[in-house]
């Protein structure tokens, strides 16, 4: 094998497929965990009211999105100085270390009030990541659609 011979790049369309295909998956964990709430509720704000319970859960929903305008500010400039590639590759590693925390958590039965503590942790981390993901994708995205 000749070394060299010129590295073959990976087309546009598998990129697009690739950087689309993870802010999907940010989105619809957004979607699923709104779904879900009223069995959130249950396993993890079990109080005697279950509206506050799902107030609860729809509180650390909404922490989330409050997180977003810190890591768009945040994780923004840290972006421009690594670049675009880097940065939303460290957006993609936040965000699934938020979802890994947020799936694998025993519910509150198992470990009391840490289990509502650690899925806010890995909410906030969800939403930190987000804020700065979606800006990163558009701008990726318009900088390989240039010839």
């Amino acid at each position: 094998m000749d070394a060299s011979l010129p590295r073959k790049s990976p087309s546009k369309a598998a990129t697009v497929f690739r950087v689309t295909s993870g802010n999907f998956l940010e989105m619809f964990d957004f979607f699923l965990f709104g779904f879900y709430a009223t069995h959130l509720a249950a396993a993890f704000f079990p109080v005697h009211d279950p509206f506050a319970s799902l107030m609860l859960t729809f509180g650390t929903f909404g922490a989330g999105f409050l997180m977003r305008p810190l890591g768009a500010i945040i994780l923004g400039a840290y972006v421009d100085k690594i670049g675009r590639r880097k940065g939303l590759i460290l957006t993609l590693v936040i965000m699934s270390f938020g979802t890994i925390l947020v799936a694998f958590v025993p519910g509150y039965a198992t470990i009391g009030l840490l289990a509502p503590l650690l899925v806010l942790i890995g909410r906030l981390l969800q939403g930190f990541s987000a804020g700065v993901e979606l800006g990163g994708v558009s701008v990726y995205l318009s900088e390989m659609a240039t010839p």
